[in-house]
């Protein structure tokens, strides 16, 4: 069975799938577009490289935006004092994370748990669901888990209320970011700030709408519980590079194993449910990528130790060159995380931040409710993605804010660059080689590259998943899957003339 295009997920994707005795046996996911800005940026001044990579994203543009901002910093030597910080960190908490995480949980993922598709699909579920009351009836005033099902589809009360919360979360962001998806407040050691008073405007905003989020949070948390064992547990493979940056941030190579670990939500690799390295550099040394059986050309080894001396692989990103030597149907290399000896494909997205979160700095608490790890499975996926926003206000509510606006330098470049940071559905990093100020190398890896990667959390989920479906097979276990996953293949995709003839022109009338 082809599905393709799989719809309400940001850009273009198909998966190949087969079934046996009521059980999915294979599973390929191809994406079908060529990302080709790591070619575009080839030969360009270095400091253009955020603007133009916040342009890969039209839903979340931000990540981008700081992620090749923080790597411009170390590249360029520089660093944002304390209060920059902290703005930045507001805004990105904002949009992308919370913005994206309300878009995707109620307008992309909730959709396919409505009544509309439950009743057709599973009709001895929804039966079920007709027959059984809410456990959180106070908290977000539904009877029966029916009368909740019925207001997830289009133009239902809770598709309506995310609908609100989005656009008034999108609308603060823009407070700091003067513009979204793509911001142009964001510069190399600062932020460009028209509004001192951004940030207690934004707790006004945030109480304005916490008891809508509240609600959310309590509607993800009944389904969570009704859907309960529906899917399949691939288990406690997790990597994150962190989120929210500390005042400790001084954006060098040197310091990045210390900096990074005071971010609020730390980063980890973990594997059986295990953290086995909470070093970031050590983390990112380890990302391999391979292009075996792809469109893509094997590269040569051009660097060998990073400026510690650490070894670089070959496979490594800081190594990697993006050329095509066909074209074809699946654009999708495949990235694996190496630690040690072994290599393995951890999921990365909202659950992985959280577990790392319970397990270096306790259980997370947001709005009454305390996160507890219970599978990496669609629910659980989909719960945390609305978890994640509830704590997230909690954060906005009582973050206390620096007025120190400075920008230091180091009073020194580096050649070799890199930034990392989560992007709500994962770990985003850029990787720069330059020299005199001229990009000769630029290479990213999205949290879609690790999740959709041949045999990677995406696949996995999907093989040996039991058909749910009671009236014929149409795909909708996969559909469910992949969308707990969030994925943005425009970030992992786009189109490229490698003869650099025009593609189409386009007039813009005023």
């Amino acid at each position: 069975m082809k599905l393709e295009p799989i719809t309400r997920v940001e850009g273009h994707l198909g998966v190949d799938v087969k079934i046996d005795g009521n059980v999915y046996t294979e599973a390929n996911v191809e994406i079908t577009m060529f990302r080709g800005f790591e070619i575009l940026l080839k030969s360009k001044k270095v400091e253009l490289a955020p603007n133009l990579t916040e342009k890969i994203c039209g839903v979340c543009g931000a990540t981008h935006a700081l992620v090749s901002t923080e790597t411009l910093e170390m590249a360029k030597g520089v660093y944002p004092s304390e209060g920059y910080i902290d703005f930045r960190n507001i805004a990105y908490s904002l949009a992308d994370i919370m913005y994206n995480n309300v878009v995707v949980a109620f307008m992309f993922e909730a959709i396919d748990f409505s009544s509309n598709f439950v009743s057709r699909y599973n009709p001895s579920l929804f039966n079920k669901a007709k027959e059984t009351y809410c456990t959180y009836k106070d908290r977000h005033g539904y009877v029966r888990v029916s009368d909740l099902l019925q207001q997830l589809y289009f133009s239902g009360e809770i598709y309506k209320t995310a609908l609100k919360v989005q656009t008034k979360i999108r609308e603060m962001a823009t407070l700091i970011w003067l513009r979204y998806p793509q911001p142009v407040s964001l510069r190399a050691g600062g932020l460009e700030i028209r509004d001192q008073n951004a940030d207690q405007k934004i707790k006004d905003g945030i109480k304005g709408i916490k008891g809508d989020i509240d609600r959310l949070l309590y509607v993800a948390k009944e389904l969570r519980e009704f859907f309960v064992g529906m899917y399949k547990d691939i288990g406690e493979d997790f990597i994150t590079y962190g989120l929210l940056e500390p005042h400790e941030y001084d954006a060098t190579y040197e310091n990045m194993s210390y900096w990074a670990s005071k971010r609020y939500f730390p980063p980890a690799l973990v594997k059986g449910g295990e953290i086995v390295s909470r070093d970031l550099r050590e983390i990112l040394l380890g990302v391999r990528v391979d292009v075996e059986g792809t469109p893509y050309e094997k590269w040569t080894r051009s660097i060998e130790r990073d400026s510690l001396g650490n070894e670089v692989d070959e496979r490594h990103p800081w190594n990697k060159e993006t050329r095509l030597k066909v074209s074809g149907r699946n654009y999708l290399f495949h990235v694996r995380q190496n630690i040690g000896k072994e290599e393995f494909l951890p999921t990365t997205g909202d659950i992985a931040r959280l577990y790392a979160y319970r397990k270096i700095k306790g259980k997370p608490k947001a709005f009454d409710e305390e996160w507890e790890y219970k599978s990496n499975d669609v629910m659980e996926r989909f719960f945390a993605r609305v978890f994640t926003v509830a704590f997230l206000a909690e954060y906005l509510l009582n973050v206390e804010v620096s007025r120190n606006f400075k920008t230091f330098s180091l009073g020194k470049e580096s050649e070799m660059a890199v930034g990392a940071h989560d992007a709500p559905r994962g770990g985003n990093a850029h990787w720069m080689i330059a020299k005199q100020g001229v990009i000769q190398r630029y290479e990213i890896i999205t949290p879609t590259d690790r999740n959709f990667s041949k045999g990677g959390p995406v696949e996995k989920s999907i093989v040996g998943q039991k058909v749910t479906e009671e009236t014929g097979v149409t795909g909708l276990d996969v559909l469910r899957v992949v969308r707990s996953f969030d994925p943005c293949s425009a970030c992992a995709v786009h189109i490229f003339n490698k003869k650099g003839e025009k593609i189409v022109s386009i007039q813009a009338v005023p």
